[in-house]
């Protein structure tokens, strides 16, 4: 049985499952609605790339506007709000006849932000060190038991089921809210913590003040994750926006096997978060836990280039290799994105976290507003290896990085100690 101080975190993992279900609902139908609704001429994969971008530049604004309003009105006006915006955006998706209907239903998205708003009541809620990244991990479980049934359940009922369900549920939601306790938006005086990894900056602090005067305070002291987020989340984009177009016009996938194929990652991911704390511990700590992750992501995309060469026939090896290749990746991937985020909410004090949580998912927003686009030309002008390949340059990069901020961290270190 969940303690009191248990309690609002099982509220907000509820409230995550349902976020996750009625967005991965319609999440396998959306390629195919493109491909119906784009004119007689037009490219699908081209069409179904801007979408993603527009969408994702609305996100990009959102998230900065979310996470600093969680801050400064509170988490649970937020969290209501997000569902809402989540049901209009449905509703309109549900009626869309065009490609401006399309489009149109991804203006509500501005407010659409439940994994920030569930990531910064966890941080809020949780001492900085293993606690908080099980918590943050069992979050991407939470979303994960949605995105493995509603993948498979959006592909096989379509958009006019999907859609009106996806409604429901994200108003039902709104509700749920209510059970939120008003101290998730009370700021901690002082926190526990484990050190090095406890939440900086919490006594005698200066008023967080203004947008920009809050963003002054945390850049300094994050700016390597904040990196580090935004050139992943750049690979990971350009590869997801190729991935459905791979699926469907090289291996003639349809939108149940779309689903089917999300629904088994999103289950391999639900896995991973549950043991993220034991397994960050087991490797060292937050730190070592972002780098074998980097380091896997670079083995897998190279491997997935090497795999399918440009002169090789993809039907005839099959997707069998490209779907266990991708779902090892994304079993680095969101555990790389967790740890960062565990790091760098250790690193600023309470009263900072939502604006930090929304700068982490702008620039993820960021990435997926420049990168879909380039994802599906390069998949066009290269091919699969040529994703692949770009991908794993980026990645390969990020391990360098990471590597040459660890040394001179050391040298740092060995500095002072001399002095």
């Amino acid at each position: 049985m969940p303690t009191a101080s248990q309690q609002p975190l099982h509220i907000v993992y509820a409230l995550v499952v349902v976020y996750a279900l009625c967005y991965q609902l319609q999440s396998p139908i959306e390629p195919f609605l493109v491909a119906q609704l784009s004119e007689a001429n037009a490219d699908a994969a081209a069409e179904y790339a801007s979408l993603r971008t527009f969408f994702n530049c609305v996100q990009t604004v959102g998230s900065f506007l979310v996470g600093y309003s969680a801050d400064v009105i509170g988490l649970r006006a937020l969290f209501a709000l997000n569902f809402v915006a989540c049901a209009a955006s449905y509703g309109l998706l549900w009626q869309a006849s065009s490609m401006a209907g399309l489009y149109a239903s991804k203006v509500p998205t501005l407010f659409m932000a439940g994994f920030l708003c569930a990531q910064t009541a966890a941080a809020k809620l949780t001492p900085a060190g293993p606690a908080r990244a099980g918590a943050l991990g069992r979050l991407t479980t939470a979303y994960t038991l949605g995105g493995v049934v509603g993948p498979a359940v959006g592909g096989r009922i379509g958009n006019e089921v999907a859609a009106p369900l996806a409604v429901a549920g994200s108003l039902l939601a709104a509700l749920l809210v209510l059970l939120l306790p008003a101290a998730v938006d009370k700021e901690e005086a002082e926190e526990a913590g484990d050190g090095a990894g406890s939440d900086q900056g919490k006594k005698d602090a200066p008023p967080a003040g203004s947008w920009f005067s809050r963003m002054g305070q945390i850049l300094p002291a994050v700016w390597p994750l904040l990196l580090t987020k935004l050139a992943s989340g750049v690979a990971n984009s350009a590869v997801g926006a190729a991935r459905p177009i791979v699926l469907k016009e090289l291996f003639s996938f349809d939108q149940a096997g779309l689903g089917a194929v999300m629904s088994a990652a999103f289950f391999g991911n639900a896995l991973v978060g549950l043991a993220l704390g034991h397994l960050s511990s087991a490797l060292g700590g937050a730190r070592r836990t972002v780098g074998c992750c980097l380091a896997a992501m670079v083995a897998g995309y190279a491997a997935l280039a090497a795999a399918y060469a440009p002169d090789a026939s993809a039907p005839q090896l099959g997707a069998l290799p490209f779907l266990g290749l991708s779902l090892a990746l994304s079993l680095a991937q969101f555990p790389l994105a967790t740890t960062l985020t565990a790091l760098s909410t250790a690193a600023v004090p309470p009263r900072l976290k939502g604006t930090l949580v929304g700068a982490e998912h702008a620039a993820f927003a960021l990435a997926g507003m420049v990168s879909p686009a380039a994802g599906v030309g390069l998949f066009r002008a290269a091919g699969l290896r040529g994703v692949a390949s770009g991908a794993a340059l980026v990645y390969a990069s990020l391990v360098a990085f990471w590597l040459g901020s660890a040394r001179a961290a050391a040298a740092a270190a060995e500095k002072r100690k001399d002095e």
